[in-house]
């Protein structure tokens, strides 16, 4: 295997012709080696601090142990997800060589995740990944896909990642758990011992001497390697040693400078023209500076010690140090006249052009201006950076274009509308739009504005203007035919998600259904991904939450074996596959999905699956005790909402944050927060009801706060309407929530039979088992009312259906932590005497705090009439709700009712 290369600390610590001075890192490598069952090691720590030296000096320990070993190095356009796939598999097919030929001779294709994990499964013993130069490349765009690799390691596989930052805070867990090792800045530095045996080829330094090398480098070794170049050629340590203190930019930079200028002008003019491109083979040097043996030209470079690194296995790719490199590029523009510097970018993406290498092509021909050649290229390559979701190349690479330009080529020109659209560029993506309208308005060429309106509707769901779509959709699609494939089946969709926001579900599950088999002719993951999202949002509304679930693990896990980029269509079915394990209690699930998928959905989901994941990740928090964290995710999607003006993700996040504060006895904060929401806009009347807010946000939160506040009959009147509306609509989903409340609201009046029976209304609108958090989140009320309607079906005659009841009820109070079964105990309205041999124990002050509380007066009102401070009146119900041993408002009206304290 060949082995990648870090340059200023490769001199400092490789055993090889070009390092004759050798230092092993002992202490950090005892730590490694102590842990090979570790998944995962990140050696980090700034430039130039040995990371790569310290990842192959241990993978030569791993090698020597009879592990096979697989290594890639990043760059910056290993940042798309699809490369970062390709170089993933690439490295792993190394374990088994065979295999590498093979793949070698076949005809390329994408890579995805599936073959990675087949890679892998070829391995026999133990393996170790190497991912060197990790900061280059780790975007939101990769993380979905970086945190499966980890989380899908068999076992005897360890991956080592160098990098200068921590990539992912979610990765800070993984260390807390004991899965991942550490090895930071301060393992890297070199010790005072170790730089003198870096040094030691100059026996003219005295121990003081080294010591002071050291304290003034602070031990980063890309500038004692510059010392020690600088050292080769004659010159006095000590104007080295006072030229800088510590790592800094200036320090390298003029230690750079020293080694460069001892360096022949022949040498310079070349590395000027090498540090051009990011990376380099012998057949692209031998191009740029016509030098036949180019290969003896690179073991020069590497020999001299001047910071060059192979960067793939056999040898073929390689790069100067970043450091480096940006001291070559500076100096050079210093002494090259622009027209010279153009015309070597020109050539040098002509090169890349001719041998295949499209995307590095593009890039070097915008850095010389010449836009014209890069758009036909960007044309050429387009639909299919569109298909593997490479929608951040596509904005990257347009956004240097001018739009004159863009507009000469339809494809492009699409694909950038799709590409703003959903990396919500709104309104570069309606500039084009209309500029493109603009050019066929005077055109009969119904196809191509069809393709145009399709386009239109990537934008409107983007900016979540769903009360556009339907319309829109219904007019593209009559521009165009099945014979269009991906553009037609993108009308279905959109068109189906707008009917579901209408309720009307059997339609759109009968356009999704003829939208599927054009996704599939067409190979496009996005619109299978968005087809089956729409699909089991209809099933979730309907209250089939086991059937939604069932398709979108089946369609994510399509997406993840057929996948060569980004999984951002992909994260949308993690959303609301984890927003369905969550309602199923299944707590873990849920969060491992949005910790492997939350990135990529936050950063380019429409309006609903983005709600539906600040959604879920608040109440998972919520559920777990961890109020900050709960704040700080709503935050995120107020902040998100706010600067996009997603007026519907800000009314979802500020409803969650009422149902929060009600349920968490806060309801001054709650009306607050209800003030703050448009409910005229977002109440149960809405002609559009999605996913994320139907189960909380219209006229639900008002409800809840209602009964939580003691205006119970307010509460019932709202939720009957409700009720007779979502029925009306058959979404059972919905329609059983607002049963649910409605039982609450009985129960809260003291009419037991009413609560009971709408509970028993309420489980048997969907099918048994399908919901458990709408219940369990409503908390000790619902809990009661679960336990008498369990106790009651033993005193009833057993019914065809009351087996399936049962098992339901019992389900539920198991996940509630209550012993499930007739011998439960009684309700808190039929403990009168518990709760008269309780309030035994109120004082009299406390009493008629007790009867305020029960009339609805909030702790505001119960100050004023008090004439004490809010806090006082905290502190008083604190020491009711302990005396009465209840945790709430509602059980204290139920407990008041009781005592005859109200009617």
């Amino acid at each position: 295997m060949s082995e990648a290369v870090d340059s200023p600390t490769g001199a400092a610590g490789e055993s090889s012709p070009q390092a004759p001075t050798t230092v092993t890192r002992t202490a950090a490598l005892e730590r490694l080696k102590t842990s090979p069952r570790t998944p995962l090691v990140l050696v980090q720590g700034p430039a130039g601090f040995g990371k790569t030296t310290l990842l192959r000096q241990y993978s030569r320990y791993r090698a020597s142990r009879g592990d096979r070993i697989a290594w890639m190095r990043m760059d910056a356009r290993s940042a798309d997800p699809a490369q970062f796939l390709r170089l993933l598999c690439d490295a792993a097919d190394g374990f088994d060589e065979r295999h590498r030929k093979h793949q070698a001779e076949s005809e390329a294709r994408p890579r995805t995740l599936q073959d990675f994990y087949r890679a892998l499964d070829r391995l026999r013993g133990g393996g170790l990944i190497v991912i060197d130069n990790f900061e280059q490349a780790f975007t939101a765009d990769l993380e979905g896909v970086f945190l499966q690799v980890v989380r899908n390691l068999p076992p005897g596989v360890q991956l080592c990642i160098g990098s200068r930052v921590l990539p992912s805070d979610h990765l800070a867990s993984l260390r807390m758990r004991g899965e991942m090792i550490v090895v930071d800045e301060h393992d890297l530095r070199f010790d005072r011992e170790e730089c003198g045996e870096f040094l030691r080829e100059f026996p003219g330094l005295s121990a003081a001497d080294i010591t002071d090398l050291h304290q003034r480098t602070d031990g980063w070794p890309a500038a004692l390697q510059c010392i020690r170049l600088c050292l080769q050629r004659g010159r006095e340590h000590r104007g080295l040693a006072y030229a800088g203190k510590g790592i800094t930019q200036d320090l390298i930079s003029f230690l750079a400078a020293e080694v460069f200028s001892h360096l022949t002008e022949d040498l310079q003019s070349t590395l000027f023209l090498l540090c051009v491109p990011e990376k380099l083979n012998s057949e692209l040097v031998s191009f740029i500076t016509g030098d036949g043996d180019s290969q003896a030209l690179i073991d020069e470079i590497e020999r001299a010690g001047l910071f060059l690194s192979q960067v793939d296995l056999e040898g073929h790719w390689y790069r100067f140090h970043n450091l480096f490199r940006r001291f070559l590029l500076t100096r050079m523009r210093q002494q090259t006249e622009p027209e010279a510097l153009r015309l070597q970018q020109q050539r040098i993406g002509d090169w890349y052009a001719a041998h295949g290498y499209r995307e590095e092509a593009v890039q070097h021909w915008i850095e010389a201006g010449n836009v014209t050649l890069a758009a036909a290229m960007m044309d050429e390559v387009c639909e299919q950076l569109v298909a593997e979701e490479r929608l951040g190349l596509i904005e990257q690479y347009v956004d240097h274009l001018p739009v004159e330009l863009v507009l000469e080529y339809e494809r492009l020109a699409n694909a950038a509308i799709i590409a703003y659209g959903f990396r919500r560029a709104f309104d570069k993506a309606h500039r084009l739009i209309a500029a493109r309208t603009e050019k066929l308005a005077g055109s009969d060429d119904q196809h191509a504005m069809g393709v145009l309106n399709c386009m239109r509707l990537f934008v409107l769901v983007a900016q979540d203007r769903i009360e556009e779509l339907g319309p829109a959709a219904q007019e593209a699609s009559q521009q165009l035919s099945s014979e269009d494939g991906f553009h037609f089946g993108v009308t279905l969709n959109a068109r189906a998600m707008w009917l579901v926001g209408r309720g009307d579900f059997e339609a759109a599950r009968g356009l999704l259904l003829r939208a599927r088999p054009l996704h599939d002719r067409d190979g496009s993951l996005f619109g299978q991904a968005y087809q089956e999202a729409v699909f089991s949002m209809s099933l979730s509304a309907e209250g089939r939450i086991h059937e939604a679930a069932q398709g979108l693990a089946a369609a994510l896990r399509r997406t993840e074996e057929e996948s060569c980029g980004s999984l951002s269509a992909g994260s949308v079915l993690a959303v609301y596959l984890a927003d369905a394990q969550y309602e199923q209690n299944r707590i873990e699930d849920a969060r491992t999905l949005l910790t492997d998928y939350g990135a990529l959905a936050e950063q380019q989901a429409i309006v609903d699956p983005l709600a539906t994941l600040f959604l879920t990740r608040a109440r998972i928090a919520f559920f777990r005790g961890d109020t900050a964290e709960t704040e700080a995710i709503l935050d995120r999607a107020l902040y998100i909402g706010y600067r996009h003006d997603f007026a519907r993700l800000v009314a979802c996040a500020t409803a969650e944050r009422v149902r929060q504060a009600t349920l968490s006895g806060d309801l001054e904060l709650a009306a607050r927060l209800l003030r703050d929401l448009d409910v005229d806009h977002f109440d149960g009347s809405a002609d559009l009801l999605f996913h994320a807010g139907e189960n909380e946000l219209h006229t639900i939160c008002w409800a809840r706060y209602l009964i939580h506040i003691g205006r119970t009959t307010e509460a019932r009147r709202v939720l009957q309407a409700e009720i007779r509306r979502a029925h009306g609509q058959r979404r059972r989903r919905r329609e059983l929530k607002l049963t649910l409340l409605l039982a609450m609201a009985n129960h809260a009046e003291g009419r037991g039979n009413c609560a009971r029976r709408n509970l028993l209304e309420a489980l048997e609108l969907c099918p048994p088992g399908n919901f458990v958090r709408s219940f369990l989140d409503e908390g000790s009320m619902v809990r009661q009312v679960l336990k008498e309607v369990r106790r009651s079906l033993e005193q009833v005659p057993v019914l065809g259906h009351q087996d399936g009841l049962t098992g339901y009820l019992d389900h539920l109070l198991s996940e509630a932590g209550e012993r499930a079964g007739p011998a439960l105990e009684s309700p808190v309205e039929e403990s009168g005497g518990m709760s008269a041999q309780l309030a035994a124990g109120l004082t009299e002050k406390e009493r008629n705090l007790l009867r305020y509380v029960a009339l609805g007066l909030s702790n505001k009102d119960l100050a004023e009439r008090l004439s004490v401070s809010t806090n006082t009146v905290k502190w008083h119900l604190r020491n009711i709700f302990e005396k009465l041993q209840i945790s709430n408002r509602v059980q204290a009206v139920v407990v008041a009712r009781n005592l005859g304290m109200i009617d």
